[in-house]
C-alpha cells in the first residue's frame, strides 16, 4: 500500500490545479505529525489566493481517480474549503485556505488574540490558534513562492503573549466550576446533561491552559490524551485523567460502540420528528 507521502507525491498534479494566484502545498494532520495509524486520513494542505468551485474540483478530482472516489467538494473557494476523496485505498482530505486570512490569522494570535468560532466538526470549536500548529508541524512539499517557509519562521516560538492569554483565560474558565454552587446541585440531582456539559467544558479549558503552560501549540482535539502525557509540565497521569473526567468508568465500560450507534439513532429520530413538523426538507 502507498505511504502518505508518496499519495502526496501522486496528488501534486491535481491540488496544484484547484489553486488560483500564488500557492503552498504541505502534507499536514497526523500524517505529519508522525501520529497517523490505520484510520487516519491524509491531509493535503492548500494555502492559495483563491480555489476553484467546488464542481470544478470535483471533477478534475474524477478526472484523474475515476467516478468510484466518491468525491465531495464544500466550503467557499475564496476563503476555506476542502475536497474529500478516496486513492489507492486511502481518504484524501485536500484543505483550502486563503493565503490572506492565515497571515491574518498568525499575526492576530502573535498578538495574543484568541478566537474562537463555533463550526460543526469540532467539539469545543474552531480555534484561531489552531493554524500555528498547523504551520509548524505541516511538511512543506511545494512553496515556490516562500509563503509557508514565512510562515514556518513566524510560528517557531510560542508567542509569548498569545501563551499569557490562553492561560489567564482558560483556568479562569476551568475554574469557575469546582465550586459553583449550580454544578454542585446539578451532582446532587444527578443531572446527568449539565453536569457533563460543565465537566466537558472545564477539562477542555484545561487542556487548553496545559498546551500554552508548555510552550505547545494545541493540536486539535483527536488523540488528545496521548498528546497531554507528552507534555513535560503537566499533572502526573494527565490524558487518563481527562478521559476518566470525561467518561467516568472503567476503559471496559467505555463502550464506544454502542454509544455511537445510540447517537446515531437519536440523531435519526430527531431528524423524523423535525421533518413531520414541516422543519426539514423530505
Amino acid at each position: 500500500m502507498p505511504t502518505a507521502e508518496s499519495i502526496v507525491e501522486t496528488l501534486l498534479p491535481l491540488v496544484r490545479r484547484f489553486a488560483v494566484g500564488r500557492y503552498g502545498i504541505a502534507l499536514g494532520g497526523a500524517h505529519a505529525k508522525e501520529t497517523g495509524d490505520a484510520l487516519s486520513d491524509v491531509d493535503i494542505y492548500l494555502f492559495a489566493d483563491h480555489a476553484l468551485p467546488n464542481e470544478e474540483r470535483s471533477a478534475m478530482t474524477r478526472e484523474m481517480c475515476g467516478d468510484a472516489c466518491g468525491v465531495a467538494s464544500w466550503g467557499d473557494p475564496a476563503v476555506e474549503g476542502g475536497t474529500d476523496f478516496r486513492h489507492e485505498g486511502w481518504m484524501v482530505e485536500v484543505w483550502f485556505r486563503e493565503i490572506g486570512s492565515v497571515a491574518d490569522a498568525v499575526a492576530r494570535c502573535r498578538a495574543g488574540e484568541i478566537r474562537r468560532e463555533h463550526r460543526a466538526w469540532t467539539v469545543m470549536g474552531f480555534f484561531g490558534h489552531a493554524v500555528l500548529s498547523d504551520l509548524k508541524s505541516m511538511r512543506i512539499v511545494d512553496d515556490s513562492s516562500g509563503i509557508l517557509a514565512g510562515w514556518r519562521a513566524e510560528v517557531a516560538e510560542y508567542p509569548p503573549a498569545l501563551r499569557r492569554e490562553i492561560v489567564a483565560r482558560f483556568l479562569a474558565e476551568a475554574s469557575f466550576w469546582p465550586g459553583n454552587v449550580h454544578y454542585r446541585t446539578a451532582v446532587q440531582r444527578r443531572d446527568l446533561v449539565y453536569a457533563g456539559g460543565i465537566v466537558r467544558h472545564a477539562a477542555h479549558a484545561l487542556v487548553q491552559a496545559a498546551f500554552a503552560l508548555n510552550h505547545a501549540y494545541f493540536p486539535g482535539e483527536k488523540k488528545l490524551a496521548r498528546a497531554l502525557d507528552l507534555l513535560p509540565d503537566a499533572p502526573a497521569g494527565f490524558g487518563a485523567r481527562v478521559e476518566a473526567l470525561l467518561y467516568p468508568g472503567t476503559p471496559a465500560e467505555a463502550d464506544l460502540e454502542a454509544q455511537a450507534r445510540e447517537l446515531a439513532a437519536l440523531v435519526a429520530d430527531v431528524e423524523a420528528r423535525a421533518r413531520a413538523a414541516g422543519l426539514l426538507a423530505e
